[in-house]
């Protein structure tokens, strides 16, 4: 029997509004700006996506897009395009949404607040998807940057705000240099969260005993440590897994499509999600990340499924919400399995 992959339910905690915005959308802002498209680019080749193996290159892009997003309406259009073109349209129920402040240079905090809330509005108001901001540190910025990031989060805070991430070359800025900026945010009540691509498998410890983080984004190299992975099994750590983009970057394998480290977290028992990362960046969407894991590993659709439910279970909504997240999945699944 075929896996109608794009009308499963999926749960959406690892996806970044820089790295979703379309590539017509980046040329028009461009345009709107003034801002020269890079090499003369146009729409099909805007994202060289064989290039993005190579993080920096991939982080060039990713600037570029995120210079072309000056005023509140830009936020507002590429969150409402993130979450319904690269969202709804592929089963996605609810997304936690990075969105990264310093990703913007010179554009207020207010502001991109303000578009991606209106975004979120007029999305769950067209398609009924929810979601939640998660707001995320540059590690490549200082330890000062990091915490004038937290001190806006708390000075304007809203309840679309649940938490803040840790993004960036993991290389460049070791978690332990953020750990007055993540402190400060857990005795705000904020949730915490840090991408850990490469390692090594130490960098998990700081992520768990001093920053404070329930999640872990990518964090493939749990299984090279067996302490460590009984550890997180113990503790319950949530993984939030992305595919194609971490095959193509090289994280959860050796580029050859095999996802060895993804199977071996999950042979392993540990929570892992699903999610598609920087859809348009690397040529995916939340339907194929899906797809690509059932023609690579077998997964069959009551494992796909799984990965939904436990990102519900570890998605930063209150109790009721969740309850109600729960209850939608459930009314999907008998919809989208037939």
């Amino acid at each position: 029997m075929s896996i109608p992959f794009a009308t499963l339910p999926k749960v959406s905690l690892h996806c970044h509004l820089t790295g979703s915005v379309l590539p017509g959308t980046v040329l028009e802002l461009a345009r709107k700006h003034g801002v020269p498209a890079p090499d003369g680019r146009g729409a099909h080749d805007l994202y060289d996506i064989d290039s993005h193996e190579d993080l920096d290159e991939f982080l060039r892009v990713y600037d570029l897009v995120g210079r072309v997003m000056r005023d509140a309406d830009d936020f507002r259009r590429t969150t409402y395009e993130s979450l319904t073109t690269l969202g709804a349209e592929h089963g996605v129920l609810y997304r936690e949404i990075f969105v990264s402040p310093p990703s913007h240079p010179g554009v207020a905090y207010r502001t991109i607040l303000d578009g991606v809330r209106a975004g979120m509005r007029e999305a769950k108001a067209d398609t009924g998807i929810d979601s939640r901001i998660i707001m995320a540190i540059n590690r490549e910025d200082t330890p000062a940057a990091a915490f004038d990031l937290v001190e806006q989060v708390i000075a304007h805070r809203c309840d679309e705000v649940v938490g803040i991430g840790l993004d960036y070359a993991e290389i460049h800025g070791p978690p332990g240099l953020f750990h007055e900026a993540f402190a400060r945010a857990g005795r705000a009540g904020l949730r915490r969260t840090a991408h850990s691509e490469s390692g090594p498998p130490g960098n998990l410890a700081i992520l768990l005993d001093v920053l404070g983080c329930t999640r872990v984004d990518h964090g493939y190299h749990v299984v090279d440590d067996p302490d460590m992975t009984a550890r997180c099994l113990d503790a319950g750590i949530v993984f939030t897994c992305t595919p194609v983009s971490s095959d193509i970057g090289r994280y959860s394998g050796s580029g050859n499509g095999k996802h060895e480290k993804i199977a071996a977290m999950v042979e392993a028992g540990l929570r892992v999600t699903i999610d598609s990362d920087d859809p348009p960046m690397f040529g995916t969407d939340p339907t194929n990340d899906f797809r690509i894991l059932h023609e690579a590993l077998g997964y069959d659709t009551e494992q796909l499924l799984a990965f939904t439910r436990t990102a519900v279970d570890g998605c930063w909504l209150d109790e009721s919400d969740k309850a109600a997240l729960r209850s939608a999945v459930a009314d999907r699944m008998s919809v989208g399995t037939g």
